[in-house]
């Protein structure tokens, strides 16, 4: 392989770690670090390992809870594993019977660590992974602790698919509950959460019942985008599957950061006088990975331009690229990589490496803003972005999200662009200034939001972030919501809320 290729393959792979806010190697803690022999202490009912804050591991367990670094430092007084919904079930009534407070747990890889609370108890449900899969209705149904790339095999087998996170090792509990932008999404009717057909609910008063759009409706209403504030336990989440596309293409482009205006101009056009609408749109602005982390930004920022194309056949796939091959996107790069074909699980083996910078254990802080005006989103911090603390912060746009208003979704943005900021550093210490730096990012996004995105805002330093995920009506009809299913506060609400 020569020098060009290679550096062309690695800076490939850099885009997944940016696009992922995640790592393949995130482990399910409770399986690796479950005892065999019995609990010293037990809740009837309750099969699943039980961790009190005065036993011996319990710092292992409390940290093994959120899968990245930036652990917070909130200890509950005990974590459950729950194996079932019959544990979830007792472990619910023991806590409102003993007034514990119950925050939920499925994968651990929010960056605010929403599930790791003071006192009570932390249900974890990350052991909870099975998937059933009826292909004549295309219907998967899982368990919250199922990850990405576990539903992508299962599915594939079947000829189906879901438009899962880009990381692979993703739990679908909150990334389905919180919005979940997914691959092919914008062909899968937006967010992940629209595709959720049902689900079975433990309530606060340990009821197990079955939502759905007939079915408690507007506890099915809550399910579908509430992220980590839910009044209840989704012990199981029903899934519309849709086929697998038969052919998936992706052009790449890399500019200068002095370039992004032309880039953003360019895909504005481009949008607007071809059929793209089903592409799925990821720009990044970034620190080149062959540059050293201390050069200057104009030799080190750049913008790194995807289309993801996925269709019937590679010539359709052919014919939607076209149009970006033949603008300024393809002769004023600095690289170019046209028409690479993927497998749907290729999306995670060609574009994720387990070496890869931005997707370590690092420690982690993300805000976004939802927006039909992306360009001038991207514009409005490129200059911010020069000053970057670390070669790891990014800022990365996804465009056409084809969101709309639903009445049956308490995620109902019309939005076509998400912009997420990111700030990936090693050493607490280094907190307060990729904080400031993040928060310097706010305001220069916010100008352009319609919402926001529950799954990815900062929430441990500003919990009114939070209420600003939904529309005012939807916030005040989610909190009505709790006070019915959950009025004696059973269950945690979201940071800095309960």
């Amino acid at each position: 392989m020569n020098q060009q290729s290679s550096s062309r393959r690695r800076a490939l792979q850099q885009l997944v770690g940016l696009t992922a806010l995640g790592a393949v190697n995130a482990l399910r803690a409770p399986r690796a670090l479950a005892a065999e022999k019995p609990a010293r202490f037990t809740i009837p009912g309750v099969a699943g390992k039980i961790i009190r804050r005065q036993d011996a591991n319990y710092e292992m367990w409390r940290q093994s809870m959120v899968w990245h670094m930036s652990k917070p430092k909130r200890y509950p007084e005990m974590i459950v594993q729950a194996r079932s919904a019959e544990d979830v079930v007792a472990a619910v009534k023991y806590a409102a019977q003993h007034k514990l407070r119950v925050a939920v747990r499925s994968g651990g890889h929010n960056s605010c660590g929403p599930s790791l609370r003071d006192g009570g108890m932390l249900l974890d449900l990350s052991a909870m992974d099975e998937i059933s899969i009826e292909v004549d209705r295309r219907i998967a149904s899982i368990q919250p602790g199922v990850r990405s790339l576990e539903l992508v095999t299962a599915a594939r087998e079947k000829g189906l698919s879901f438009p899962v996170p880009h990381c692979p090792s993703v739990g679908l509990g909150g990334f389905t509950m919180g919005g979940g932008i997914g691959w092919n999404y914008a062909q899968r009717g937006g967010m992940a959460t629209l595709s959720i057909v049902g689900a079975d609910v433990v309530t606060a008063d340990g009821r197990l019942l079955h939502v759905s759009a007939r079915e408690h409706p507007d506890i099915y209403w809550a399910v579908r985008g509430v992220g980590p504030g839910f009044f209840g336990v989704v012990t199981r989440l029903h899934l519309q599957l849709y086929p697998v596309p038969k052919a998936i293409l992706a052009s790449s482009y890399i500019f200068p950061l002095s370039q992004l205006e032309m880039v953003t101009a360019t895909l504005d056009r481009i949008r607007k006088e071809n059929n793209v609408a089903g592409v799925e749109l990821i720009t990044v602005l970034m620190h080149h990975p062959e540059v050293p982390a201390d050069a200057p930004p104009e030799k080190s920022k750049i913008v790194f331009f995807t289309a993801f194309v996925f269709e019937d056949s590679e010539q359709k796939c052919l014919e939607v690229l076209k149009p970006f091959a033949a603008s300024d996107l393809a002769t004023k790069c600095l690289v170019k990589m046209e028409n690479q074909p993927f497998s749907f699980e290729g999306l995670y083996e060609r574009y994720f490496s387990l070496n890869d910078p931005a997707g370590r254990c690092a420690r982690y802080a993300v805000d976004n803003v939802l927006t039909n005006e992306g360009g001038k989103a991207l514009l409005a911090v490129a200059d911010h972005f020069r000053s970057a603390p670390t070669k790891d912060c990014h800022v990365l746009a996804s465009f056409n999200m084809a969101t709309k208003p639903r009445a049956d979704a308490c995620f109902s943005w019309a939005a076509d662009c998400y912009v997420g900021a990111y700030g990936i550093w090693d050493e607490e210490q280094d907190d307060p200034r990729i904080y400031d730096w993040l928060a310097k990012n706010i305001p220069l996004l916010d100008q352009y939001a319609v919402g926001h995105y529950v799954n990815e805002v900062e929430g441990r330093l500003n919990p009114d972030r939070y209420r600003q995920c939904f529309t005012a009506a939807n916030w005040n009809r989610l909190q009505k919501l709790r006070k019915q299913y959950d009025p004696n506060g059973v269950f945690h609400s979201y940071l800095g809320h309960s």
